[in-house]
């Protein structure tokens, strides 16, 4: 999908994995301490969408001049219900409305699986992020507090309800 001249949102491909991963690790550790544990997890869940081939679920990858400058998954949970994750936008690109577009992608590619509802798992530090939520319409339905790289963090599960 094409978004303006040279930045384009595409789905995954097999050399996409590192790119997620290291991008990953390298911005979460940079901006927010994050260690390899990090970098962990979200090889395991790149891994995951790489061994499941779920056709109700996909990774996009968005490109300017056909390099990586961003990403967004969508995970089956249940028939119903679809996990938004993997949710990044390169530092390079920020502020051009390049998140919004990975959002709505994500969104529109949940309803046209026919799920009902999207959530996602998110931590109370990443305001940017959560901006973009808010402004798709996503609510805060729940906070516990979580250890995730030798942190102490707030983690939030959000849902955003989708109209046929």
């Amino acid at each position: 999908m094409k978004v303006e001249g040279d930045i384009m949102i595409r789905t995954y491909r097999a050399e996409d994995k590192e790119y997620i991963v290291n991008a990953h690790y390298d911005l979460y550790n940079s901006e927010f301490g994050y260690d390899l544990s990090f970098r962990h997890f979200i090889e395991e869940s790149v891994n995951g969408f790489i061994e499941r081939t779920d056709c109700s679920e996909n990774i996009f990858v968005l490109e300017k001049s056909e390099k990586q400058k961003g990403s967004i998954s969508i995970k089956k949970v249940n028939d119903k219900t679809a996990q938004l994750g993997l949710f990044l936008v390169d530092p390079s690109v920020r502020g051009a409305g390049y998140g919004l577009k990975l959002v709505e992608a994500a969104i529109n590619f949940s309803k046209e699986k026919g799920y009902e509802k999207v959530i996602l798992w998110t931590n109370s530090e990443l305001k940017a992020a959560r901006t973009i939520y808010e402004k798709f319409g996503f609510t805060l339905m729940k906070t516990q507090p979580q250890k995730l790289s030798g942190k102490e963090l707030i983690e939030e599960k959000w849902e955003l309800m989708l109209l046929s």
